[in-house]
């Protein structure tokens, strides 16, 4: 599972899990007449998936966490802007807040890699542009 590295002085585990699939947001619960739900349940059910495919065992333990969302380019943007962005020039600041996409991650992850996001201390996120959209996480515990 994940290999063991020194990391600032200490040796540590580090696990690397790519989604591949545009990055998510946790939308809003919806309520109905006929009790509530999740909209964003079909595409949990295959970032959980992805997500078991690359990990043995669920981790225990104090976790870091360091995720890169890498969000699509709009089709619309000029060639002199697509060129900025993926140089990341041009920072991501459309769209899909990053707490909601740290929500939605924590949610997909939640029991398939670790116990429980409460194992969680250390956070570093951030938003770039890519041709290919997916979520790179890296856990260390």
């Amino acid at each position: 599972m994940g290999r063991l590295r020194l990391i600032n002085g200490s040796l540590m585990n580090e696990q690397k899990i790519i989604l591949k699939q545009i990055p998510v947001a946790q939308p809003r619960a919806r309520v109905t007449k006929w009790g509530s739900y999740d909209p964003a349940h079909e595409h949990k059910a295959y970032a959980k998936l992805q997500a078991s495919q690359q990990v043995k065992e669920i981790i225990e333990g104090p976790l870091e966490v360091d995720v890169t969302f890498y969000m699509p380019i709009p089709k619309s943007e000029s060639k002199k802007r697509k060129a900025l962005m993926l140089t990341n020039e041009f920072k991501h600041q459309k769209q899909k807040d990053l707490d909601n996409l740290l929500k939605y991650l924590f949610d997909v992850l939640n029991e398939v890699v670790f116990k429980d996001d409460k194992q969680v201390w250390s956070i570093q996120a951030k938003k770039l542009y890519s041709d290919d959209p997916r979520t790179e996480i890296i856990l260390r515990w």
